[in-house]
């Protein structure tokens, strides 16, 4: 019987604006401020921000893979967010290129906690 392994991505699609028309700028401009970097965050619909400069801009996504491997479900993860990507820019009407993706799985997140006593890597010298 085989298993299939559920695994949770937070997924960033980098690219560059290309070659945009004076109403699409125009556009852009106004609204910048709903896209601004202070609105950045991973959801399962996508973020899209961008600076004033209008040259690079970011998609931030949450996304959920399943695969039989986990190294499938890294592959599937980095595409599924750069096609929610294009499906946006696309929708938008704005053109795009050089698009680079990087996914970190939540699920391989090590969280530190702090140890109750204090840090671990302390070293304590007694003295008979």
């Amino acid at each position: 019987m085989a298993y299939m392994t559920v695994r949770t991505y937070r997924a960033q699609v980098t690219g560059r604006f290309d070659e945009l028309e004076q109403p699409l700028r125009t556009r852009l401009l106004d609204e910048q401020h709903e896209h601004d970097l202070q609105f950045a965050a991973f959801t399962e619909d996508g973020t899209f921000t961008y600076t004033p400069t209008l040259t690079r801009f970011t998609f931030r996504c949450r996304i959920k893979a399943d695969a039989d491997t986990a190294v499938e479900a890294d592959d599937l993860a980095a595409v599924a967010a750069e096609v929610m990507a294009i499906d946006y820019l696309t929708s938008e009407k704005i053109p795009f290129k050089h698009l680079r993706t990087t996914t970190t799985c939540l699920d391989d997140v090590k969280i530190k906690r702090p140890h109750p006593q204090g840090r671990r890597d302390q070293h304590h010298v007694h003295e008979d």
